[in-house]
């Protein structure tokens, strides 16, 4: 998502300055392709994180919370959320998974067997914590300064 950001303002400024260049009608169409085609990925990508939000709260997790990371080269969202019990949080890796290999991302996961469980795919990061250690960890402290995206429960 970093990189598409980036890339966004790379096309702004070359747009900028094509258009003080004549006889540039046909860079300045295949800037706004590439413009309007970026915008399109980027409801892919929201549709894709709605279905990880729609998984989440199908499977009952509770105080769901979705940052934006502006300076973490290992994600790009983090969403926290709170289990009743590790079954809940087994099963709702496994939905999970499903979804991710359906769009041939890869996926990792750890700590399943423990009160804290992470699942991480393609820049984004889920914590699944039990009530008892989402207080004890309090990761929302670490985050203070990222941007709250998504908030349920």
């Amino acid at each position: 998502m970093k990189a598409l950001k980036n890339n966004v303002k790379t096309l702004k400024n070359i747009f900028n300055s094509l258009l003080t260049i004549k006889d540039s009608v046909f860079i300045f169409y295949m800037v706004t392709y590439l413009i309007v085609t970026e915008r399109k990925t980027k409801n892919i990508e929201n549709f894709f994180f709605d279905n990880i939000f729609d998984i989440l709260l199908v499977q009952k997790c509770t105080n769901i919370k979705a940052f934006e990371v502006e300076d973490n080269s290992y994600f790009d969202i983090i969403i926290l959320c709170t289990v009743n019990s590790n079954t809940q949080m087994v099963s709702s890796v496994k939905k999970l998974k499903e979804l991710v290999k359906s769009q041939n991302k890869n996926f990792f996961s750890e700590g399943l067997d423990s009160s804290w469980g992470l699942v991480e795919f393609e820049g984004v990061g889920i914590h699944f914590f039990s009530d008892e250690a989402r207080e004890y960890y309090n990761l929302e402290d670490l985050l203070f300064d990222s941007n709250l995206v998504h908030q349920y429960g």
